[in-house]
């Protein structure tokens, strides 16, 4: 069994890890964008709804990123294939070397964060996260199955 104290432990680090990555994405103009730009790109041919379910926000911020994200040229956006009404964003070639540009400064960033570690310190972490990871998941979804439903929640109450 996992000690209490650890687990304090492990919370903290977790979110001052979090809060900085959190001021830092702040600190840049446009940082939101450049979330969404960032899932479009792990995600073409997505709608709006979904990038928006992806990244956690309202489907009109969505909407309005995507629009100012078609202006500046990083993204086309395209009637849905499998519905006329609806649209699909993708990258456009300049929306594709914004993200390899920042891909790469990401990355330098990060090699310098680990400069002083042992290689396999950083595939242990790596390994760790992939599994807390896992354990947030699967403890999600059981909590997920345990709720009851909405719906029938109301329709025992009105009963």
């Amino acid at each position: 069994m996992v000690d209490r104290k650890d687990v304090e432990g492990l919370v903290a680090a977790l979110f001052t890890v979090n809060n900085g990555m959190t001021r830092a994405a702040k600190q840049r103009p446009k940082a939101s964008e450049l979330r969404l730009l960032q899932a479009v790109a792990m995600n073409e041919g997505s709608r709006p709804s979904e990038l928006a379910e992806l990244l956690g926000v309202d489907r009109s911020l969505v909407t309005r990123q995507l629009r100012d994200l078609e202006d500046e040229g990083k993204v086309a956006v395209r009637p849905d294939p499998r519905d006329g009404r609806a649209f699909v964003a993708e990258l456009t070639e300049p929306g594709r070397r914004q993200i390899a540009e920042l891909t790469e400064f990401g990355m330098r960033r990060f090699e310098k964060f680990v400069a002083d570690w042992d290689p396999a310190e950083v595939r242990e972490l790596t390994r760790l996260l992939w599994k807390f990871e896992r354990g947030k998941a699967a403890v999600s979804e059981q909590e997920q199955e345990s709720r009851p439903e909405r719906g029938r929640r109301r329709a025992r109450g009105n009963e």
